[in-house]
Protein backbone atom coordinates (compact mmCIF):
# COMPACT_ATOMS: atom_id res chain seq x y z
CA UNK A 1 0.00 0.00 0.00
CA UNK A 2 1.11 3.57 -0.73
CA UNK A 3 2.68 5.09 2.38
CA UNK A 4 1.64 8.60 3.49
CA UNK A 5 4.05 11.44 2.94
CA UNK A 6 2.89 12.95 6.24
CA UNK A 7 1.33 11.01 9.11
CA UNK A 8 0.56 12.71 12.42
CA UNK A 9 -1.41 10.73 14.97
CA UNK A 10 -2.37 11.10 18.61
CA UNK A 11 -1.20 8.49 21.11
CA UNK A 12 -3.66 5.73 21.96
CA UNK A 13 -5.87 6.61 19.01
CA UNK A 14 -6.43 2.88 18.42
CA UNK A 15 -8.47 2.71 21.64
CA UNK A 16 -10.12 6.12 21.29
CA UNK A 17 -13.87 6.30 20.64
CA UNK A 18 -14.06 8.21 17.36
CA UNK A 19 -17.82 8.67 17.42
CA UNK A 20 -17.18 12.23 18.64
CA UNK A 21 -15.02 12.94 15.59
CA UNK A 22 -15.44 14.49 12.18
CA UNK A 23 -13.50 12.98 9.30
CA UNK A 24 -12.69 15.34 6.42
CA UNK A 25 -11.13 13.82 3.30
CA UNK A 26 -9.74 15.94 0.46
CA UNK A 27 -9.21 14.33 -2.95
CA UNK A 28 -7.53 15.92 -5.94
CA UNK A 29 -5.87 14.61 -9.08
CA UNK A 30 -2.52 13.96 -7.37
CA UNK A 31 -3.21 13.38 -3.68
CA UNK A 32 -5.50 12.39 -0.86
CA UNK A 33 -5.36 13.97 2.57
CA UNK A 34 -7.55 13.68 5.61
CA UNK A 35 -7.95 15.06 9.09
CA UNK A 36 -9.75 13.51 12.03
CA UNK A 37 -11.07 16.24 14.33
CA UNK A 38 -12.65 15.75 17.76
CA UNK A 39 -15.65 18.06 17.45
CA UNK A 40 -16.21 18.14 21.21
CA UNK A 41 -12.93 19.89 22.01
CA UNK A 42 -11.89 20.80 18.40
CA UNK A 43 -8.67 18.86 18.77
CA UNK A 44 -7.09 17.11 15.76
CA UNK A 45 -6.34 13.44 16.37
CA UNK A 46 -4.92 12.38 13.03
CA UNK A 47 -3.63 14.04 9.86
CA UNK A 48 -2.44 12.09 6.80
CA UNK A 49 -1.31 13.11 3.34
CA UNK A 50 -0.76 10.73 0.42
CA UNK A 51 1.00 11.91 -2.74
CA UNK A 52 0.22 9.97 -5.93
CA UNK A 53 3.21 11.08 -8.01
CA UNK A 54 5.23 8.34 -6.34
CA UNK A 55 3.29 5.87 -8.50
CA UNK A 56 3.42 5.80 -12.28
CA UNK A 57 1.14 4.08 -14.75
CA UNK A 58 -1.88 3.58 -12.49
CA UNK A 59 -5.31 5.17 -12.68
CA UNK A 60 -6.36 7.61 -9.98
CA UNK A 61 -9.31 5.47 -8.91
CA UNK A 62 -7.03 2.43 -8.47
CA UNK A 63 -4.74 4.35 -6.13
CA UNK A 64 -7.68 5.80 -4.22
CA UNK A 65 -9.24 2.36 -3.83
CA UNK A 66 -6.02 1.00 -2.34
CA UNK A 67 -5.81 3.86 0.16
CA UNK A 68 -9.42 4.13 1.31
CA UNK A 69 -9.89 0.39 1.72
CA UNK A 70 -6.39 -0.24 3.11
CA UNK A 71 -6.16 2.59 5.66
CA UNK A 72 -7.54 1.26 8.95
CA UNK A 73 -8.51 4.72 10.22
CA UNK A 74 -10.85 5.26 7.26
CA UNK A 75 -12.87 2.20 8.25
CA UNK A 76 -13.60 3.25 11.82
CA UNK A 77 -16.95 4.68 12.90
CA UNK A 78 -17.03 8.46 13.24
CA UNK A 79 -19.71 11.04 13.94
CA UNK A 80 -19.68 12.39 10.39
CA UNK A 81 -17.64 12.16 7.21
CA UNK A 82 -17.06 14.83 4.59
CA UNK A 83 -15.56 14.21 1.17
CA UNK A 84 -14.07 17.31 -0.46
CA UNK A 85 -13.13 17.42 -4.15
CA UNK A 86 -10.17 19.67 -4.92
CA UNK A 87 -10.63 19.69 -8.69
CA UNK A 88 -10.00 22.55 -11.07
CA UNK A 89 -13.13 22.15 -13.22
CA UNK A 90 -15.23 24.46 -11.13
CA UNK A 91 -17.00 27.70 -11.95
CA UNK A 92 -18.57 30.13 -9.48
CA UNK A 93 -21.95 31.57 -10.41
CA UNK A 94 -23.60 34.52 -8.61
CA UNK A 95 -26.87 33.41 -7.06
CA UNK A 96 -28.90 35.89 -9.14
CA UNK A 97 -27.73 34.17 -12.35
CA UNK A 98 -27.86 30.59 -11.15
CA UNK A 99 -30.26 28.11 -12.73
CA UNK A 100 -29.94 24.43 -11.80
CA UNK A 101 -31.01 23.44 -15.30
CA UNK A 102 -27.96 25.20 -16.73
CA UNK A 103 -25.28 23.39 -14.68
CA UNK A 104 -23.80 21.55 -17.65
CA UNK A 105 -23.88 24.67 -19.82
CA UNK A 106 -21.90 26.60 -17.18
CA UNK A 107 -19.19 23.92 -17.04
CA UNK A 108 -19.09 23.26 -20.78
CA UNK A 109 -18.74 26.96 -21.47
CA UNK A 110 -15.73 27.21 -19.14
CA UNK A 111 -14.01 23.86 -19.81
CA UNK A 112 -15.50 22.35 -22.98
CA UNK A 113 -17.69 19.30 -23.36
CA UNK A 114 -15.19 16.53 -24.08
CA UNK A 115 -15.21 15.37 -20.46
CA UNK A 116 -18.43 13.46 -19.70
CA UNK A 117 -18.05 13.53 -15.93
CA UNK A 118 -20.79 14.14 -13.38
CA UNK A 119 -21.78 17.82 -13.08
CA UNK A 120 -23.07 18.93 -9.67
CA UNK A 121 -23.68 22.24 -7.94
CA UNK A 122 -23.92 23.57 -4.41
CA UNK A 123 -24.75 26.82 -2.66
CA UNK A 124 -21.67 28.15 -0.86
CA UNK A 125 -22.60 28.84 2.77
CA UNK A 126 -22.49 32.53 3.79
CA UNK A 127 -21.98 33.65 0.18
CA UNK A 128 -24.48 34.56 -2.54
CA UNK A 129 -22.62 32.22 -4.87
CA UNK A 130 -23.15 28.75 -6.31
CA UNK A 131 -20.29 26.43 -7.17
CA UNK A 132 -20.82 24.30 -10.29
CA UNK A 133 -18.21 21.59 -10.85
CA UNK A 134 -17.50 18.38 -12.71
CA UNK A 135 -16.37 15.11 -11.12
CA UNK A 136 -14.73 12.02 -12.64
CA UNK A 137 -17.54 9.46 -12.51
CA UNK A 138 -15.34 6.51 -11.47
CA UNK A 139 -13.80 8.46 -8.58
CA UNK A 140 -17.18 9.75 -7.42
CA UNK A 141 -18.74 6.27 -7.51
CA UNK A 142 -15.83 4.80 -5.55
CA UNK A 143 -16.12 7.39 -2.79
CA UNK A 144 -19.92 7.06 -2.73
CA UNK A 145 -19.54 3.31 -2.23
CA UNK A 146 -16.97 3.62 0.56
CA UNK A 147 -18.59 6.60 2.31
CA UNK A 148 -22.33 6.38 1.44
CA UNK A 149 -23.42 8.74 4.24
CA UNK A 150 -20.73 11.36 3.67
CA UNK A 151 -21.54 14.93 2.81
CA UNK A 152 -19.90 16.05 -0.41
CA UNK A 153 -18.32 19.47 -1.05
CA UNK A 154 -15.98 21.16 -3.43
CA UNK A 155 -12.71 22.52 -2.04
CA UNK A 156 -13.46 26.05 -3.27
CA UNK A 157 -16.78 26.10 -1.41
CA UNK A 158 -15.22 25.23 1.95
CA UNK A 159 -12.29 27.54 1.27
CA UNK A 160 -14.71 30.45 0.97
CA UNK A 161 -16.72 29.35 3.98
CA UNK A 162 -13.61 29.05 6.16
CA UNK A 163 -12.48 32.49 4.95
CA UNK A 164 -15.71 33.98 6.31
CA UNK A 165 -15.22 32.23 9.64
CA UNK A 166 -11.50 32.80 10.17
CA UNK A 167 -10.14 35.59 7.98
CA UNK A 168 -12.84 37.93 6.66
CA UNK A 169 -12.04 41.64 6.76
CA UNK A 170 -13.77 44.65 5.23
CA UNK A 171 -10.71 46.89 5.45
CA UNK A 172 -7.88 45.16 3.58
CA UNK A 173 -6.93 43.75 0.23
CA UNK A 174 -5.61 40.26 0.62
CA UNK A 175 -4.66 37.17 -1.34
CA UNK A 176 -4.84 33.75 0.28
CA UNK A 177 -2.54 31.17 -1.33
CA UNK A 178 -2.71 27.43 -0.75
CA UNK A 179 0.34 25.63 -2.12
CA UNK A 180 -0.29 22.07 -3.27
CA UNK A 181 1.99 19.79 -5.29
CA UNK A 182 2.81 21.81 -8.45
CA UNK A 183 -0.41 23.78 -8.02
CA UNK A 184 -1.46 26.83 -6.06
CA UNK A 185 -4.98 28.01 -5.29
CA UNK A 186 -5.46 31.78 -5.17
CA UNK A 187 -8.43 33.47 -3.55
CA UNK A 188 -8.34 37.24 -3.88
CA UNK A 189 -10.43 39.62 -1.77
CA UNK A 190 -11.09 43.34 -1.64
CA UNK A 191 -12.81 44.55 1.51
CA UNK A 192 -14.08 41.05 2.12
CA UNK A 193 -15.53 40.67 -1.38
CA UNK A 194 -14.27 37.84 -3.57
CA UNK A 195 -12.49 38.99 -6.71
CA UNK A 196 -10.97 35.74 -7.94
CA UNK A 197 -10.75 32.07 -6.96
CA UNK A 198 -8.66 29.93 -9.28
CA UNK A 199 -6.06 27.16 -9.41
CA UNK A 200 -2.78 27.76 -11.20
CA UNK A 201 -0.21 25.11 -12.07
CA UNK A 202 3.44 26.11 -11.73
CA UNK A 203 6.90 24.66 -12.18
CA UNK A 204 8.99 27.16 -10.28
CA UNK A 205 9.17 30.41 -8.34
CA UNK A 206 8.94 32.60 -11.43
CA UNK A 207 5.62 31.01 -12.42
CA UNK A 208 4.21 31.72 -8.95
CA UNK A 209 5.41 35.29 -9.06
CA UNK A 210 4.01 35.84 -12.56
CA UNK A 211 0.51 34.70 -11.59
CA UNK A 212 0.47 36.85 -8.45
CA UNK A 213 1.77 39.98 -10.17
CA UNK A 214 -0.70 39.45 -13.00
CA UNK A 215 -3.57 39.18 -10.51
CA UNK A 216 -2.50 42.42 -8.84
CA UNK A 217 -2.28 44.19 -12.20
CA UNK A 218 -5.61 42.89 -13.49
CA UNK A 219 -7.44 43.68 -10.24
CA UNK A 220 -5.71 47.01 -9.54
CA UNK A 221 -4.14 45.87 -6.28
CA UNK A 222 -0.95 47.37 -4.88
CA UNK A 223 1.97 45.02 -4.21
CA UNK A 224 3.00 47.29 -1.34
CA UNK A 225 -0.40 47.19 0.36
CA UNK A 226 -1.89 43.78 -0.41
CA UNK A 227 -1.45 41.07 2.23
CA UNK A 228 -0.40 37.56 1.23
CA UNK A 229 -1.60 34.78 3.53
CA UNK A 230 0.27 31.57 2.74
CA UNK A 231 -0.60 27.98 3.58
CA UNK A 232 0.21 24.53 2.27
CA UNK A 233 3.55 23.04 1.36
CA UNK A 234 5.96 25.95 1.29
CA UNK A 235 8.95 26.81 3.46
CA UNK A 236 10.17 30.24 4.52
CA UNK A 237 13.64 29.25 3.26
CA UNK A 238 12.32 28.21 -0.16
CA UNK A 239 13.08 29.90 -3.46
CA UNK A 240 9.35 30.59 -3.94
CA UNK A 241 9.09 32.46 -0.65
CA UNK A 242 12.29 34.42 -1.31
CA UNK A 243 10.97 35.55 -4.69
CA UNK A 244 7.66 36.65 -3.17
CA UNK A 245 9.46 38.61 -0.46
CA UNK A 246 11.23 40.67 -3.13
CA UNK A 247 7.94 42.00 -4.49
CA UNK A 248 5.44 41.90 -1.61
CA UNK A 249 5.84 43.64 1.74
CA UNK A 250 3.08 41.93 3.75
CA UNK A 251 3.49 38.15 3.85
CA UNK A 252 2.31 35.88 6.64
CA UNK A 253 1.87 32.17 7.17
CA UNK A 254 -1.65 30.99 7.86
CA UNK A 255 -2.81 30.17 11.40
CA UNK A 256 -5.82 28.27 12.70
CA UNK A 257 -7.00 30.73 15.33
CA UNK A 258 -8.54 29.82 18.67
CA UNK A 259 -11.28 27.66 17.16
CA UNK A 260 -8.90 24.71 16.91
CA UNK A 261 -7.11 23.35 19.96
CA UNK A 262 -3.37 23.43 19.42
CA UNK A 263 -1.57 20.40 20.84
CA UNK A 264 1.90 18.91 20.68
CA UNK A 265 0.53 16.76 17.85
CA UNK A 266 0.83 19.76 15.53
CA UNK A 267 4.43 20.60 16.49
CA UNK A 268 6.01 17.98 14.23
CA UNK A 269 5.47 20.05 11.06
CA UNK A 270 4.82 23.75 10.38
CA UNK A 271 1.19 24.52 11.22
CA UNK A 272 0.55 26.22 7.87
CA UNK A 273 1.05 22.86 6.14
CA UNK A 274 -2.34 21.75 7.45
CA UNK A 275 -4.07 24.98 8.53
CA UNK A 276 -6.46 25.07 5.57
CA UNK A 277 -7.45 21.44 6.08
CA UNK A 278 -8.01 21.97 9.80
CA UNK A 279 -10.07 25.13 9.29
CA UNK A 280 -12.26 23.40 6.74
CA UNK A 281 -12.91 20.58 9.19
CA UNK A 282 -13.73 23.10 11.91
CA UNK A 283 -16.15 25.24 9.95
CA UNK A 284 -18.40 22.61 8.34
Amino acid sequence: MLQPLFHIEAENIETTDLRLCRLLIVVDADSLSYVLLNIENMQPLCVKYFQFNQIRGRLQEEILREIIFGDEMLSRKVNETLVVYNLAESTLVPEVFFDKRSDKEFINLAYGNLDKGLVVSEKIPWWDIYNVYRLPIEVHQLLEYKFPDAKKWHYYSLLLKSYKKFSASDKTENIAIVFCEAKMILSVYKKGQLQLLQSFFYEGAKDVLYHLLNCCRQLNMSQQEVSLQISGFIEKQSLVYNELAKYFLNISFDETGDSITKTALLDEYPLHYFSTLLKMAACV
